[in-house]
């Protein structure tokens, strides 16, 4: 009985110094968490757009002039760790391209609603860091037109010959550098793989160089 009665309380001893280690545990990845959310920040970031439209027809290649435009991006950068980071964003941009057909000038003007999840690895430089990577991206049309001069013809969106397919999806590449007080300088690039028009045997697909100026809103 007396020795049950010691296995009890030896049990009961050590039961509490595993939870103590548990409880311990516990707490240093809450705070490990808690540290990894800190460096993790908003961001807002708007620019230029170089775009053109990549054609193929009849086995034969070309690419557009460029048609410039713009982007107007609010993203999450969530720092994994010191070198790595997730940037989901929710973006506006402005693609499309120009084009000489019989001496008249036309310039398609696209305006997509557009989600990128890029991958950065980043490098401490100086006062900032340079970052670099790239990913995915899914958009949806939500304005398209055709000018010629002060002229202009929209364009629906739709699965028939004179409409455009409004799904686009592709993927980004990004560089550049955050400055220790927030604001950042990059440049990016993205090639669309979804033919957008509808005319058989032809493929259109967007490609697009930015340049951008951005403001993150916590310091690093």
């Amino acid at each position: 009985m007396l020795l049950t009665l010691k296995s009890v309380i030896i049990n009961l001893y050590l039961l509490k110094i595993n939870m103590k280690k548990n409880l311990l545990t516990v707490v240093l990845v809450f705070g490990a968490v808690a540290a990894t959310s800190a460096q993790s920040t908003f961001g807002v970031r708007t620019g230029l757009n170089l775009a053109t439209e990549y054609v193929r027809q009849n086995n034969q290649s070309s690419t557009t002039k460029i048609a410039p435009s713009f982007h107007l991006t609010g993203y999450y950068d969530a720092r994994v760790s010191p070198g790595f980071s997730i940037q989901p964003g929710l973006s506006l941009q402005g693609k499309g391209g120009k084009s000489d057909l019989g001496g008249e000038v036309l310039t398609d003007k696209l305006l997509y609603l557009e989600v990128p999840v890029n991958f950065l690895g980043r490098v401490q430089a100086g006062n900032g860091e340079v970052f670099f990577g790239g990913g995915p991206y899914i958009a949806y049309g939500v304005s398209a037109r055709v000018t010629s001069g002060r002229n202009a013809r929209h364009l629906a969106f739709g699965k028939e010959p004179d409409q455009l397919n409004p799904f686009d999806a592709g993927l980004g590449f990004m560089t550049g550098y955050r400055f220790a007080h927030g604001l950042v300088l990059s440049l990016s690039s993205s090639a669309g793989f979804v033919n957008i028009g509808n005319i058989e045997g032809t493929t259109f697909q967007n490609r697009v160089t930015s340049f951008s100026i951005g403001y993150e809103f916590s310091k690093r």
